[in-house]
């Protein structure tokens, strides 16, 4: 299933970046990947056949480094 992620950040090495299903497994999506460049701005697919779909989804996104600063701007899961 796909979920696109748009993040602003200065320095997208500093980012671990997970998405959580509603029974609180986390599925990995990004974790201090592309060094020095900014943002992240991808679509990532996961089998997620063994998670039921219903209830609240998540984006985790952690700053593991100081002195940059971000946000999410949208993110979005198609079932």
């Amino acid at each position: 299933m796909p979920v696109a992620v748009n993040i602003v950040h200065t320095y997208r090495g500093d980012l671990v970046v997970d998405l959580v299903a509603p029974d609180g497994s986390a599925y990995s999506l990004s974790n201090r990947s592309g060094g020095s460049a900014d943002n992240i701005n991808a679509t990532y697919t996961l089998n997620l056949s063994s998670e039921p779909l219903n209830g609240t989804w998540r984006l985790r996104a952690s700053d593991r480094a100081g002195s940059d600063t971000g946000y999410i701007n949208s993110w979005s899961i198609t079932f």
